[in-house]
């Protein structure tokens, strides 16, 4: 029975509602029911009530063992009010005590369970409310944490679908293009042609698919680093070396500011995937020149790559870190190697940022991470 709000119960239909609702709520049990306002309040009550009640004992008690227990009634019966008033403000003490204590409790949780049924039917853009709760306070805060950490992996979920379904676009459609000419090819040199094409298609797809794969990995399994003390000198000129043979038209200049006996702690696999990928991105675009510099600064490990390539604009110099983002659509690639870049970076607790150039005209991309980090 369900009072409508347009018309006025009687007192006694109203109590007879309120004793139904009350009723229901202590022995509904199923999963999804309300929770029950009445059953935690009288359980809160009943816990001080019992308090009191103790307390309350045990003072009679203490002072019957040292006077008679008929002084003590009559010292009770004297005071103002006597027995009735101090029945009241034990009963009493106790129900204002519990409503005062359990009522924000009780709005915070609901709150909170408002929230989470909001999160199961996925609208992840609402939050709870903050609040100052030791309690409840941490799981609203955790609560909203989720929430945000959601809404970034759908975002993510979506422009890797957008760009993946992009990108896959051009190879398929050279190689459904070489699947026609190799139906009747007009000459061998023709068929040979098709031939090679499919296989540069089939490579570049599976380096599409591989470079997607570990940007969903960084991005939705949050991969901690495995660090390991590792010499930083010897690392550096290792991928310096190897930038050197990749590049060899590109004259690279090496700076080491570092003792050579220097360890710090790194995921050697994953930086050296970073910064394969800074000089990867640097010998695409620098006219002649590269340099490479490593440094300790603060406690913390310093990296600059610079180029005297065409620079990258003031206003591209965050947005090339999103995923498939290209500022230069003729010099290949799928606009992932920085993205992954800042992921290794943050799984560091480093960063990586583009900034004016100091001794070359064109990029300079600068790395950082605690050298000591040890997460």
């Amino acid at each position: 029975m369900t009072p409508n709000p347009t018309r006025r119960l009687s007192a006694f239909r109203y109590c007879r509602w309120r004793w139904l609702r009350f009723r229901r709520t202590w022995t509904d049990t199923r999963a999804d029911r309300i929770p029950s306002w009445s059953k935690l309040y009288l359980r809160a009550y009943l816990n001080l009530l019992g308090l009191v009640l103790l307390v309350l004992i045990c003072t009679f008690a203490v002072l019957s063992a040292g006077l008679s227990p008929e002084v003590v009634r009559r010292a009770f019966e004297a005071l103002p009010g006597g027995t009735a008033a101090l029945a009241l403000v034990a009963f009493g003490a106790p129900a204002l005590a519990a409503y005062r204590w359990i009522r924000p409790i009780w709005l915070d949780l609901v709150m909170v369970r408002e929230r989470a049924i909001d999160f199961t039917g996925g609208r992840f853009n609402t939050r709870a409310r903050e609040s100052h709760s030791v309690i409840i306070g941490p799981l609203a805060r955790t609560l909203n944490a989720l929430a945000m950490r959601m809404e970034r992996l759908i975002a993510a979920q979506r422009d890797l679908t957008n760009g993946i379904s992009h990108e896959l676009r051009t190879p398929l459609a050279r190689a459904r293009f070489a699947l026609e000419i190799l139906r009747e090819p007009s000459s061998a040199h023709e068929y040979e042609t098709a031939v090679t094409s499919i296989e540069q298609d089939v490579t570049e797809l599976d380096e599409l698919i591989a470079m997607s794969l570990t940007y969903a990995r960084l991005e939705y399994m949050s991969l901690q680093s495995h660090l390991e003390p590792t010499p930083l000198a010897a690392w550096f000129d290792a991928q310096v070396k190897e930038a050197n043979l990749l590049y060899g038209d590109k004259a690279v200049t090496l700076q080491v500011e570092v003792d050579r006996g220097v360890r710090v702690a790194m995921d050697k696999r994953l930086m050296s995937y970073a910064m394969r990928n800074l000089l990867r991105n640097a010998g695409k675009y620098a006219n002649a020149q590269i340099l490479v510099t490593v440094a300790m600064a603060h406690g913390n490990v310093e990296i600059a790559v610079e180029d005297d390539g065409a620079g990258v604009a003031p206003t591209e110099r965050e947005h090339i870190f999103d995923a498939f983002v290209r500022l230069d659509r003729n010099t290949g690639g799928y606009g992932l190697g920085l993205a992954i870049t800042r992921q290794v970076l943050h799984a560091h607790k480093g960063r990586i940022v583009t900034t004016e150039p100091l001794t070359l005209p064109g990029a300079r991309f600068e790395l950082s991470w605690p050298a000591g980090n040890q997460a």
